[in-house]
Formats: C-alpha cells, structure tokens, sequence
C-alpha cells in the first residue's frame, strides 16, 4: 500500500466549508461553480451533492484571497488557483500541510488569547465577590453593634420606668420622709 491510500480524507458539508471560510453557502456556490468552469474538479457523492475535501478549504481560501486584490477578477483568480493545483501532489500537499499548520498555530495563539482574557474577567470578578463579602461583613457587625446598643438603651428605659413605677407605688409619707 502507497502512503496515498493509507490517508483518510475528511469530507466537509458545504455549511461547514462556508463557516470554515467565513462567506454565505449562496456566495461558496458561486464561487465553486466560477473554479468549476475554471477547470477545478470538486468530489460530489452518489447524489451528486458536492463535498469538499481538506485541499479545496484551501483553494477556496486561496482563491478568495487573490480575487480579493484590486487588479484581480473572480475568474483570473480561478484560473489561477487551477493552475496552482495542476502541479504534482506532493508540492499541493506540501503547501497544504504548512497552511494547515499556520492556520492551526492562529487558532491556538487565538485560543490563548481568549484563556488569557477570561482568566482576567474571571480574577476581576473573584475580587469584586471578595469586596462584597467584605463590605457584607462589616455591614453586619455595624448592624449587630447597632441592635445591641438599642437593647441596651431598650434595658436602661425599662430599669428606669421599673424605677418611677416603683416610686409611684409607695404612700406619700414613704415619699415624704425617703422610707
């Protein structure tokens, strides 16, 4: 067996290709049918539906990219991309592995990226949580301290009408001579 026919080939749906390139399934149809009429030859299966193997992502992506200069029309840049693809298979796969790679290298340096800032958010909102377990805790305690002064004062006013209630109850002449 060649090293050919030991790979295997991921096939894509025309939605994934289009989110993997970033353009509308209307505007991937019209750019395969341009490379189509060019001469590229996309796989179709027994339905004859389209699917897109890892090496036509990167035509695709190539062929945005030179339509996409200013002097370049959509059909200069699927003449190019097949003639690109024309040449032999360990050139395309060659290229394709190292497009692979600094395509997966973006990703993960884009991964990173993103870890990094929600580690940040996620320390910020640790030290908001902490700030607000603190200014809880002091409320607190300035609560209890306040209900305990309150029963204090409640227990002094109760002492004191014990005290006039009592003085009250005795007999004007107790009152008189202090008895």
């Amino acid at each position: 067996m060649t090293e050919k026919e030991n790979t295997i080939e991921i096939l894509y749906s025309p939605a994934e290709v289009s989110d993997t390139i970033k353009v509308k399934e209307s505007t991937l149809r019209k750019y395969v049918n341009i490379l189509e009429s060019a001469g590229y030859i996309f796989s179709k299966n027994n339905r004859g539906h389209r699917q897109y193997k890892d090496n036509d992502v990167i035509a695709l992506k190539r062929f945005i990219a030179a339509s996409e200069r200013p002097d370049m029309t959509l059909e200069t840049a699927a003449e190019q991309i097949v003639a690109m693809y024309d040449m032999s298979d360990m050139t395309l796969t060659d290229t394709t592995d190292i497009t692979l790679h600094k395509q997966h290298s973006k990703d993960i340096s884009d991964l990173k990226e993103i870890v990094e800032n929600q580690n940040k958010v996620i320390q910020e909102l640790i030290k908001r949580l902490e700030d607000r377990d603190r200014y809880a805790a002091e409320r607190d305690k300035k609560l209890l301290d306040g209900i305990k002064q309150i029963q204090e004062q409640k227990q002094e006013l109760l002492q004191i009408a014990a005290a006039n209630e009592e003085e009250k109850n005795k007999g004007f002449w107790s009152r008189v001579f202090g008895k």
